[in-house]
């Protein structure tokens, strides 16, 4: 089944969006089918990267329509597809734009406590999703290229995200941080946004598992530390994972709350933590199973096959935080439409199939 899935996704496959290249969602893709690749050696797999990458850069490393003065986390995420598919391929043209995306990390703007801002749009706030975006792809080109000033920015921003995010009382992390506090969603004492929506908190696990993996090759204390924040934050998510579908919701502690669902992507992104943190003995062998359960559990509610196409539901399609719309409430959050096929339910699902496959190897 799982084989079959794969295969029409890239027959199916389009850019994320019409004018737009490498955005973080073709990213998630992408580093997808690297992950497949590693644990099958499925040539095609390979291909469908290096087809896009080819596509989309051009011989002087350049990019398709990236910008580097929106300063956009999200825009570094694809830097992981660049990086790992120059060092396969040796394509000069992919470092070149990896440098390009290195490059935008020189200037990117930070809040006073060290953090790179989510986009210069949105000043001064660190949000959980921008340490998978940006601190990965930081930290990896840092190894590949021997720049060591990277490696102590990369853990004190990891640091910082536990400092301003995590809720202590509730042994839980929340969405967003303001650092000035001036934000309609903020918190005007803490500059947290109010609510701990699941995906965040899954981008944040998933940071945590890779980067604590970079840094065991190096420096197993930072990476020791790292793995004590990725293990505080499983479990404060498993005293909130429904017992039935072993899934979380879309609001991780309000279950009751009428609306909320259980959703896939940060249900994913969970598990794939759990399976690869597990299969690293970075963390207790017993989140292997736990992980295991919430694919089933994805795959029972939500994965179904109609007219031999199969369809992966329960998704948000998109949440953020500014000053409009999106204020961070219950109301916000469950008012973002529900996916079918959404490539932030997609790419997870498969991350955790690549660890599956390994366990059968």
């Amino acid at each position: 089944m799982i084989d079959k899935y794969i295969r029409q996704i890239m027959e199916e496959f389009h850019p994320y969006h019409e004018h737009k290249r490498l955005t973080y969602e073709d990213g998630l893709l992408l580093i997808a089918m690297l992950k497949l690749y590693e644990v099958t050696n499925e040539e095609d797999y390979l291909a469908f990267v290096d087809d896009y990458l080819d596509r989309h850069v051009d011989e002087l490393g350049n990019i398709v329509n990236y910008k580097l003065d929106e300063y956009n986390i999200d825009n570094i995420l694809s830097g992981n597809a660049l990086l790992q598919t120059y060092i396969l391929t040796g394509k000069a043209k992919y470092r070149r734009a990896s440098d390009l995306l290195r490059s935008q990390l020189f200037s990117h703007p930070r809040t006073d406590s060290g953090g790179f801002w989510h986009k210069l749009r949105y000043p001064y706030q660190i949000w959980l999703d921008g340490l998978y975006m940006g601190q990965i792809f930081y930290l990896h080109y840092g190894l590949e290229f021997n720049e060591q000033d990277i490696f102590p920015d990369v853990f004190s921003q990891c640091i910082n995200v536990r400092k301003y995010l995590f809720d202590n009382d509730k042994k839980l992390y929340f969405h967003a941080y303001d650092e000035k506090k001036v934000m309609q969603w903020a918190n005007p004492e803490s500059g947290r946004s109010p609510n701990v929506w699941s995906r965040s908190v899954g981008w944040l696990a998933m940071a945590f598992v890779e980067v604590s993996e970079l840094f065991l090759g190096f420096d197993k204390k930072k990476s020791k530390v790292i793995v004590e924040m990725l293990e505080e934050l499983l479990s404060g998510m498993l005293a909130h994972r429904d017992q039935e579908s072993k899934m979380w919701y879309q609001i991780v502690n309000k279950p009751s709350l009428e609306g909320n669902y259980l959703e896939t992507s940060g249900s994913a992104m969970l598990a794939y933590a759990m399976l690869k943190g597990s299969r690293l003995d970075l963390i207790d062998k017993k989140y292997r199973e736990q992980g295991l359960e919430t694919i089933l559990g994805i795959e029972k509610t939500y994965l179904s096959e109609v007219n031999g196409k199969f369809c992966l539901g329960g998704t948000c399609k998109v949440a953020g935080l500014d000053n409009e719309k999106r204020d961070g409430s219950d109301a916000y959050y469950l008012s973002e439409p529900i996916a079918v096929n959404e490539i932030k339910g997609v790419g997870p699902y498969l991350f955790c199939h690549s660890e599956i496959k390994r366990l059968k190897r």
